[in-house]
């Protein structure tokens, strides 16, 4: 941050296209006078959240049925399930506004697309990577498939499951502003790109930076839910 603001200041890094952090925050604060950082901000908000819960849903539910109860469907889905967690999302763009339109269900679709991969994938992952003793330790104290698969498949999984849940969010935010430049008038990624096209940088700035925020808070606040639920996961130090 020191460097941010010294380079541009003393010259050696042109203040047009990287302005200083102090810069920055002064528009920040005019846009949020006149109220449109909030007004961008709760819609893409809106966009977001509502995408990642969708992705949550379908892919944790997904992956738990996979790896859980259907191994050998999963192994035969697999080929196809990592061609399109791998597909571009920009290259699908114009499929969904063939189909959705460019309205808000585009966007927040788009956004689910993108995020469910990882968090499917993972808690696949998770689940096939639970040491194969517990289960049968669960098999010889007489414990059903249901109460396997609730009291130490999900438990044991728990750790790999947050991570796809983190890359999930943090692609949300990725793909947030690429659908947010395509077909809208309002949101962070609109701002962003009309910023840009008439040449107002600390505008832009202001955009590029709260996205960035706001990632950086729902990786944490994903990371304290993890703390909070995974009990077990303790730091080893020697």
């Amino acid at each position: 941050m020191i460097l941010w603001q010294v380079l541009p200041t003393l010259g050696l890094v042109n203040q047009i296209f990287i302005p200083t952090p102090t810069t920055i925050l002064v528009e920040m604060w005019s846009l949020i006078l006149d109220g449109t950082l909030q007004a961008d901000l709760i819609i893409s908000l809106y966009r977001v959240v509502m995408g990642f819960i969708i992705a949550l849903l379908v892919g944790l539910s997904l992956g738990f049925l996979l790896g859980g109860f259907f191994k050998k469907f999963e192994k035969a889905l697999n080929p196809l399930i990592q061609v399109l967690s791998q597909a571009n999302p920009f290259t699908l763009f114009p499929v969904f506004i063939i189909f959705l339109g460019i309205g808000e269900i585009s966007k927040i679709l788009i956004i689910y697309w993108v995020s469910q991969w990882s968090i499917m994938t993972n808690t696949i992952t998770g689940i096939n990577n639970v040491d194969p003793i517990f289960i049968k330790l669960g098999k010889a104290i007489g414990l059903g498939k249901i109460d396997i698969f609730r009291k130490i498949i999900v438990p044991a999984s728990l750790p790999t499951v947050f991570t796809g849940i983190r890359m999930g969010a943090v692609f949300s935010f990725f793909m947030l502003i690429g659908a947010e430049m395509m077909g809208t008038t309002s949101g962070l990624g609109y701002m962003i790109m009309q910023a840009q096209n008439v040449m107002q940088i600390p505008r832009m700035w202001v955009g590029i930076v709260v996205v960035a925020l706001l990632g950086l808070l729902t990786n944490y606040l994903i990371l304290w839910i993890e703390k909070q639920l995974v009990k077990g996961k303790e730091k080893i130090s020697i």
